[in-house]
């Protein structure tokens, strides 16, 4: 019968077959580590065995088992108190939310994770934390965030002794340099991870390091020949068939497969741009061939559609067309809608090239098709996503709104009622001025000084209301920045002092410190729901273009849009209606417009600020709108009259819709 220690031993094979790349192999290990530490009712070795089957399934791209075990382990870890565990499952988690699109949720584990590996003093966690989340910033497009990241997860590891993380994080910081344009930074990080990988035979990072060396060189040997410098350009372009050339050597050398398909087929790219076809169609049929024995379905298609084209070129149009129609039977089975719509047009393209009109057309139409059927994927994704943010962010504002109007409505009672007091106090002036002549000086000078204390009084008042932002802003910057920081600091002290004192003592020290992380994350929320959000931080015409740029980038509607705009800004309350009534007119027209073009101009002057927002599409009748749809309508309505402004709306069914919007200026308080 086995023993409890096989667990350990079993845990530590699956993790060398997942270093080999044999994922499978892996599952069987842990699976049987699992029955062995269910049997023994160990639920710390469960935890530990979920949270590495979750890792070997995230590492085979099976994100829905990845995200079912790791789960488990997370709930797991927090039931047995195991803060390893627990932060090794949070960063797992964030990364399979981040590979299906919900990258929220995937900044909130990391973030998270970072937290929990910081209360327990476990660098290597922080470094890693720090390494997803430069990843996290990086494809999210904030670069400098990504390379404050990644330059902290750098520091860590280059003091330590593990030098695969090492070489990894330096890999990561050139690809961060390289999306900041800094190309000799970037190049200078690969050639050091490249150095030290091959002094120390790290195979995988050899290959990951060429790699991005060899970009490098073809990005520098492209600039070089569009300013006609060809003799360096074929120098730089030497070197990246050089360094693809070692990349694949040691690809080969691991065996790799999966990274062969891709290395081949981006040789294959590389060869056509730089004009060497037969080059370009042996490496080409090599992606091929190995995706065959590797049964990788996407890989295959890729390499196909790469051949067809290099056979387009040299004018063999029956080969390309015999890669295009078996790479449109891969599309077809993967439901490729993107690949679908290009390898149709490649078709066409090919038939009308051989004088086969009747095909050129039948396969435009399905490219036609098949785009249409991308156009309302994305589309609908869109719309969901703007009726979520919409959603979450106008209840936000109805309760702001709410909280204005009795704000309003304490100051006008304020104000009435002072100016109560100021009428009761002059009648009683004047009556008292022809009743008591003789103290009539005395009695003016009474009133002259209540007079002056109302008055500053009403100016308090409205300094209050005016400055209650800012002062908002303030405490939240200040518990943020201050009280957060020193109990995020106490929290570590207490961890560092708990393994060093009597039993008694810890258990004590353990509870003041978890205390003081719930403290830490109650002055977080707070923080967070006092701190204005984009608006504050980037400006309403930073915050609008945002929102046209987000929808142009989706390619779903032509955006055409001028924004004539000065650095001064608003206040934040009428910057946020502003940007909502905004928001509200696009999120129309997303829902229900059926739009192709949307024309948007939003000009400030001293005075005014002026809006016109039109699209194209199918129009309204207002009065026969349904109840959901016309409450977006009385939304804009109402915020517009709420800041003075004025509004007009011209929409007919089939002829577009029109807004007009003028609202006048207010400037910032104080």
């Amino acid at each position: 019968m086995p023993q409890n220690d096989d667990i350990p031993q079993l845990i530590r094979k699956a993790n060398r077959l997942n270093t080999q790349f044999r994922h499978d192999s892996a599952i069987v290990c842990l699976t049987k580590a699992y029955s062995l530490a269910k049997k023994n009712n160990d639920q710390l070795s469960i935890a530990n065995i979920n949270r590495l089957k979750g890792y070997t399934f995230l590492k085979e791209h099976q994100y829905d088992s990845a995200h079912n075990y790791l789960d488990k382990a997370l709930k797991q870890a927090k039931s047995t108190g195991n803060d390893t565990i627990l932060a090794n499952a949070e960063l797992n988690l964030g990364w399979v939310l981040q590979q299906t699109g919900r990258n929220d949720s995937s900044l909130y584990y990391y973030r998270d994770a970072l937290n929990t590996y910081r209360s327990i003093a476990d660098t290597a966690g922080m470094a890693g934390a720090y390494n997803y989340l430069a990843v996290y910033y990086k494809f999210s497009g904030d670069y400098d965030k990504g390379l404050e990241n990644a330059l902290h997860a750098n520091y860590i590891y280059r003091k330590s002794d593990n030098l695969e993380r090492y070489v990894n994080s330096l890999i990561q910081l050139g690809n961060i340099y390289e999306k900041l344009n800094d190309n000799d930074t970037a190049l200078a990080c690969y050639e050091n991870a490249y150095r030290l990988s091959i002094e120390n035979d790290l195979a995988r990072y050899i290959v990951s390091s060429s790699v991005n060396i060899a970009v490098i060189h073809y990005k520098r040997g492209k600039k070089l020949k569009e300013n006609n410098e060809l003799l360096k350009a074929e120098e730089e372009f030497n070197l990246t068939k050089t360094y693809y050339q070692k990349a694949i050597d040691f690809d080969e050398k691991i065996q790799n497969k999966s990274m062969l398909t891709l290395l081949y087929s981006n040789f294959s790219l590389l060869y056509r741009r730089m004009g060497d076809d037969s080059a370009a169609m042996e490496s080409a049929k090599k992606a091929i061939r190995i995706a065959e024995e590797i049964n990788d379905v996407g890989a295959r298609l890729r390499a196909l559609n790469n051949l067809g084209i290099c056979y387009k070129k040299l004018e063999d149009y029956p080969k390309a067309e015999a890669c295009y129609l078996e790479g449109l039977a891969l599309a077809k089975k993967l439901n490729h809608l993107e690949e679908l719509g290009k390898i149709t047009n490649n078709l066409a393209n090919i038939y009308e090239l051989q004088g086969d009109y009747r095909k050129a057309l039948e396969y435009s139409r399905q490219e036609t098709a098949f785009k249409d059927s991308l156009f309302n994927e994305k589309k609908q994704k869109l719309v969901e996503k703007h009726k979520t943010d919409y959603e979450i962010l106008h209840l936000k504002d109805l309760n702001r709104m709410k909280e204005l109007d009795k704000q309003r409505i304490r100051a006008e009672r304020n104000v009435m009622i002072w100016i109560s007091v100021f009428v009761v106090v002059t009648l009683m002036g004047l009556l008292l001025f022809f009743r008591m002549r003789a103290r009539k000086n005395r009695i003016i000078a009474e009133h002259r000084i209540q007079k002056l204390e109302d008055e500053k009084k009403l100016m308090a008042a409205q300094a209050v209301l005016v400055g209650q932002e800012k002062e908002r802003e303030r405490i939240a910057q200040e518990l943020h920045d201050g009280i957060g920081v020193l109990l995020s600091t106490a929290s570590i002290h207490f961890s560092s002092v708990e393994s060093k004192t009597d039993k008694e003592t810890g258990e004590m020290l353990k509870k003041a410190n978890k205390l003081l992380k719930e403290a830490s994350k109650e002055v977080r929320q707070i923080s967070h729901n006092m701190m204005p959000g984009v608006l504050s931080k980037f400006g309403l015409k930073e915050a609008v273009e945002d929102l046209f740029e987000e929808v142009e980038e989706a390619g779903i509607i032509e955006v055409e849009q001028e924004i004539v705009y000065g650095d001064e800004r608003l206040h934040e309350n009428m910057e946020i209606m502003i940007y909502r009534i905004i928001q509200e007119m696009l999120n129309n027209t997303l829902k229900y417009a059926k739009a192709t073009k949307i024309s948007f101009y939003m000009t400030r002057s001293s005075e005014e600020i002026k809006i016109n927002f039109a699209d194209d599409g199918i129009g309204f009748d207002e009065d026969k709108l349904p109840h959901g749809k016309n409450l977006g309508i009385s939304g804009i309505r109402s915020r517009v009259e709420y800041l003075g402004g004025t509004i007009e709306l011209k929409s007919e069914p089939g002829s577009g819709t029109r807004y007009s919007i003028t609202i006048p200026v207010r400037q910032k308080a104080g």
